[in-house]
């Protein structure tokens, strides 16, 4: 899809426009800097909402919480969203690890579960592994997370390419640190 036709279909904002309001949001976040760009970047930005790969009603870097067909927000809420997103995210993740990860590790977890949910992660044998201490084990589940409502994101009439793209940068950042 181009620029202009997503333009169009939904205002996009500049994923940097909107990171340099989050790096100024005082906050209680875990997450490094890179990581924050990290999900931003995968997740991509737009005023407007938008049903995503998963069918699902989502405004601003990714954020789905409460958000209709309706829902418009400028950028300082969707910096302010975003931070509501990863602080969720983060929530989960610490309360479900029984291990001190590595700062790359951890930004992928956060990544994780932003992208794919709590109860995914709870169940997955990534976090299964990681809690093992089975760290290498844990990085190489990532590419296995490559379905979308039961599509696979290798088949390119799936729709989601970005998909395993993001998988693979996951599982090298958590593998090799950042």
């Amino acid at each position: 899809m181009t620029i202009k036709t997503r333009a169009i279909q939904g205002t996009v904002c500049a994923v940097a426009s909107i990171l340099a309001i989050v790096f100024n949001i005082d906050s209680e976040l875990s997450v490094s800097e890179n990581g924050l760009r990290h999900i931003a970047n995968e997740e991509g930005c737009r005023l407007k909402a938008y049903q995503c790969s998963a069918n699902v009603w989502t405004v601003g870097l990714g954020h789905t919480k409460g958000v209709t067909e309706h829902t418009k927000i400028t950028e300082r809420q969707a910096a302010e969203k975003f931070v509501e997103s990863v602080a969720a995210a983060e929530k989960v993740v610490k309360k479900y690890i029984t291990k001190t990860p590595k700062q790359g590790e951890y930004d992928m977890m956060v990544s994780f579960v932003y992208n794919l949910g709590a109860g995914n992660f709870k169940s997955s044998t990534l976090l299964k592994k990681f809690n093992q201490g089975d760290n290498i084990g844990a990085c190489k589940q990532y590419p296995r997370w490559i379905y979308v409502n039961g599509k696979n994101c290798l088949i390119v009439e799936s729709n989601c390419g970005g998909i395993p793209k993001r998988r693979n940068k996951e599982q090298h950042v958590c593998l090799n640190g950042w």
